[in-house]
This record gives C-alpha cells, sequence and structure tokens, in this order.
C-alpha cells in the first residue's frame, strides 16, 4: 500500500489559502527570491538530470537564512533524531521536521537549516535512505516552503517508487496559490555499491486541473 507524507505547504483548490501540515504554523506572503527561480529550473526538464551519485554522503546542511529551525516559538514542528538514520541527517548540521516516512527498506527524513517569522522551513530539504544507507536528496538544492520548486507532497509509492510535487510559482502569483505542480516520479535503485535515487519523470501541470 502507497504511504503518503504530508507537505511543508499543502496546495487547495484556487480561491483558498493554502495551508501548513498540522506540524507547521500558517504561511504568510512573501516576495518571489530570484534565486528560487533559477534552483527549480530542473524541474523544466523531463526527465530531470540526475545529482545524486551513489556512496554520496549525507550533504551538509547551509547556514541558516533566518531563525534557527529549532527556536523556542517553533519547537513543536521538530523531533529529536530517533534512529540512525535521524542521527546521520543531524550530524551534518540539519534539524529534524516531523516524523519520518517509512515503507519498506525505504526511509524519508526531512530537515531543515532555518525558519521564518511564520515558522516555516527554510533551507529545508527531503533525504531517502535505504537499509539505513543515504541514496539521495529529493531537491538538487535546499528549498524554501511555498517558494517555486518547494516540495509540497511526497507520496511512497512502493519502496522503490516515489511520486514528488513541487509547487511552481510566477512573479504573479499570490504565496498560497502556485498556478502550476511539478510531480517528480523517482526510482530508488539498489546496486551492488549502494542504494540510489533516480529522477525518472517531471510532468507540469496548471494548480487548477
Amino acid at each position: 500500500m502507497a504511504s503518503e507524507h504530508s507537505a511543508l505547504c499543502s496546495v487547495v483548490p484556487p480561491g483558498m489559502l493554502c495551508f501548513v501540515r498540522a506540524l507547521i504554523l500558517a504561511v504568510a506572503l512573501v516576495a518571489v527570491a530570484p534565486v528560487g527561480a533559477v534552483a527549480a529550473s530542473w524541474l523544466d526538464q523531463d526527465p530531470p538530470a540526475n545529482w545524486n551519485t551513489m556512496r554520496a554522503p549525507v550533504p551538509e546542511a547551509p547556514p541558516p537564512q533566518g531563525d534557527p529551525a529549532d527556536t523556542p516559538r517553533c519547537k513543536e514542528q521538530v523531533r529529536v533524531p530517533g534512529s540512525s538514520t535521524d542521527r546521520a541527517v543531524a550530524s551534518r548540521g540539519w534539524t529534524l521536521l516531523g516524523p519520518g516516512t517509512t515503507s519498506g527498506a525505504t526511509t524519508i527524513v526531512l530537515a531543515a537549516t532555518s525558519v521564518d517569522g511564520m515558522c516555516r522551513p527554510l533551507s529545508y530539504q527531503a533525504f531517502v535512505f535505504v537499509k539505513g544507507r543515504f541514496a539521495g536528496t529529493l531537491s538538487p538544492v535546499p528549498m524554501d516552503s511555498c517558494e517555486d520548486g518547494a516540495e509540497s507532497m511526497i507520496r511512497v509509492v512502493s519502496a522503490n517508487e516515489l511520486s514528488v510535487q513541487y509547487t511552481r510559482y510566477v512573479d504573479s502569483d499570490a504565496r498560497c496559490c502556485p498556478s502550476r505542480l511539478t510531480v517528480v516520479r523517482f526510482r530508488v535503485e539498489r546496486m551492488r555499491d549502494g542504494p540510489m535515487v533516480v529522477p525518472v519523470t517531471a510532468q507540469t501541470r496548471p494548480t487548477s486541473q
């Protein structure tokens, strides 16, 4: 049975405010950053070029953009490392967000380095592990909540297949309502030298569909 990981910023029908999952507070309006537009360009390729490499280390957390992710006012959305995969991420400077998602031997861990004034994660990333071994990330660069290229839903179709939804914004979009969504299908490859996450397809559609 497929399992789903709730979005950091979920998309709802046009005209309604987008909302953050139970562990994240409600969103606020922010300006589109040019850097975000560049970071999201990988989603316009089909198939996307793979940035993951076999036997790579967990990437080091980037410098914080805002308040630390574990700042006291946002403490309800963070968690203490409880497994070897959690510790592998936390040891690289990341703060864990929400519960991990596991299907068979595949585990996904979400983490960030900082939050904005509304406790929305900044510079967050999704890490994939297979039998405790790091297999890659679900974005080539850290993401910012409700910005172009931000992960908004992770669906674990099986232990070997993931479907990830990303929000797509243009300059005229309000932060509540991205005009497009891109869904990327990932394959979890298991080879002798170790596991690796590979993007297979990327399909973009209007949010209204």
